[in-house]
């Protein structure tokens, strides 16, 4: 297994830098706050995220300039990459927790996100030696985005709906 690191480079948690143990391997970036269009960049790669939807959202995923797949994800249900080549990837995460994990059809567990209960920005990617260099970083660049809009998104629902509830429950 190869081990990975990802943390979030600043407050506003809209651009996160991955590394291996010993040197640095790309970086994420969103267009904006209020925006989930991004580009990860490495050595070797750009890769781009295109985001269409809120509630059920269709990623475009260009590598190099050239469309190699998409994600649809779900706020309430589970996450699929379906690359051009055929292959399909799923993205499941645990419950009360911000570990993530990335499967082929089969269930065999590819990719796993370890993030402490308390470490907000910060966390490993243990990736499986079987992925081919090019699948891998597509691989962990895609679920590392989608991780990041997913509790984005949560966040943004906590804070609609948290005053809501509040406020009915406690009244006005």
């Amino acid at each position: 297994m190869n081990i990975l690191h990802w943390k979030q480079k600043d407050w506003s948690g809209r651009e996160f830098a991955l590394r291996t143990i010993d040197r640095p391997m790309g970086t994420i970036t969103f267009e904006s706050w209020s925006s989930y269009d991004a580009v990860y960049t490495s050595g070797t790669a750009t890769i781009s995220f295109k985001n269409k939807g809120w509630f059920e959202q269709e990623v475009t995923i260009t590598y190099n300039g050239e469309e190699i797949g998409k994600a649809k994800a779900s706020l309430f249900g589970k996450t699929k990459v379906i690359l051009n080549s055929g292959e399909t990837y799923l993205l499941t995460s645990e419950f009360f927790t911000y570990n993530r994990k990335v499967q082929d059809v089969a269930g065999k567990t590819l990719i796993s996100f370890k993030q402490p209960s308390f470490s907000f920005g910060k966390g490993d990617i243990i990736v499986s030696e079987e992925l081919p260099e090019l699948t891998k970083e597509v691989l962990v660049s895609t679920s590392l985005y989608l991780k990041s809009v997913a509790e984005h998104q949560a966040a943004i629902l906590i804070i609609i709906f948290v005053p809501i509830f509040i406020r009915n429950v406690f009244g006005s």
